[in-house]
């Protein structure tokens, strides 16, 4: 075996005879203890019998279609797998998809436009990062390039008392145009009300089992995003006026049903496109979405109650510190404890006596 250079400020090359067979390759390093390490692991993979000769590497759209279709078959829940889906088919629309895995750098994917939302563009980036390292994982990719998500500010937005009117009215009258076509009434409503009077997960609303209600006032909820979503939740009287009347005589099954759906019950997506178009048609923020009503919730229970750890528990958060991610309280109690010890500084200033400030 030896090394060689072309030019002397060059990378060394190597070159070795096997049973006859010459192989010449650069080492694409100008280490030579580097160069040494890779020659010496050239030729025990040619004693193998193994190309030396690395695979071309593939379209990124056919590497992401056998991501997805790994991602159909996880150990997961359904909405996991969804989301890992959801993903596969943000990458799959942009012209990254054309190109070859070897060839994408960090520039090209910063450069790329996945989606209009910084929450879905950094689901799409997670799942082409997760695609990559198994490709690395699997020797499949030899390198891969840094994937940096895209800032995403936390969603801070509540609904007030008159935008939750305003929505009910018009998510209302959206119904009544749905009826008046022969079209299914929508149940967002329902589901509205729901999230703003119990701070249930949309997903979990939608999961809901008619059989898991109890009717003195609580629910059940037997699975969800974590573990402490196995919980049981207070639903305000509000809630079991309307759940009445979604349900009628119906002991079991789905409170929303949908028999043009594969899982039975109506799905999210379909819910949110719609509550969107009422928001829209009102003038209201971009940013107001369905989850915001529990962000509500949260910030109300947490103003009333004083107490985290209840309203922790309530939320099925696992964390104090992901319940404290939700409050959202009216600092203008601030303003007023500062204007109380202004007044206070005030008062004590006009006697000429007093030593000092407390």
């Amino acid at each position: 075996m030896s090394l060689f250079r072309r030019r002397p400020d060059g990378p060394w090359y190597y070159l070795f005879f096997l049973a006859g067979k010459p192989y010449k390759k650069s080492t694409k390093t100008r280490n030579a203890v580097e160069a040494e390490r890779i020659e010496k692991g050239a030729y025990v993979a040619a004693e193998k019998g193994e190309s030396l000769t690395p695979p071309k590497a593939p379209i990124l759209r056919e590497f992401i279609n056998e991501f997805k279709g790994w991602a159909k078959l996880i150990n997961r829940s359904s909405k996991t797998r969804a989301d890992y889906l959801n993903g596969c088919r943000l990458i799959l629309n942009t012209p990254l998809a054309g190109m070859r895995v070897d060839r994408i750098t960090t520039d090209d994917i910063a450069a790329t436009k996945f989606h209009d939302s910084p929450y879905s563009t950094n689901s799409a980036l997670r799942k082409l990062r997760r695609a990559l390292h198994r490709g690395l994982n699997s020797k499949k990719l030899r390198e891969i390039p840094k994937i940096k998500l895209v800032p995403a500010p936390r969603r801070e937005r509540t609904v007030t008392p008159a935008n939750e009117t305003l929505l009910l009215a018009g998510i209302r009258r959206a119904a009544d145009t749905r009826r008046y076509k022969k079209r299914a009434p929508s149940p967002l409503e329902d589901m509205f009300t729901i999230i703003l009077d119990s701070g249930m997960r949309p997903q979990e609303i939608v999961n809901m089992r008619i059989e898991w209600v109890d009717w003195r006032g609580s629910y059940f909820n037997r699975q969800g995003k974590t573990e402490k979503a196995r919980r049981n939740v207070p639903l305000s009287e509000r809630i079991l006026e309307r759940l009445k009347v979604r349900v009628g005589t119906r002991k079991e099954g789905w409170v929303f049903p949908s028999p043009k759906s594969p899982s039975g019950h109506i799905e999210l997506r379909g819910l949110q496109k719609h509550f969107r178009r009422v928001a829209n048609d009102l003038g209201l923020p971009s940013d107001l979405k369905i989850y915001c009503g529990r962000h509500t919730f949260g910030t109300v229970v947490m103003e009333r109650t004083k107490n985290p750890y209840v309203v922790m528990e309530g939320m099925g958060h696992e964390d104090l510190d992901t319940t404290m991610g939700y409050m959202h309280n009216d600092t203008s109690q601030l303003k007023a404890v500062i204007d109380e010890w202004n007044r206070q500084k005030a008062d004590l200033a006009t006697d000429p006596f007093t030593d000092s400030l407390q």
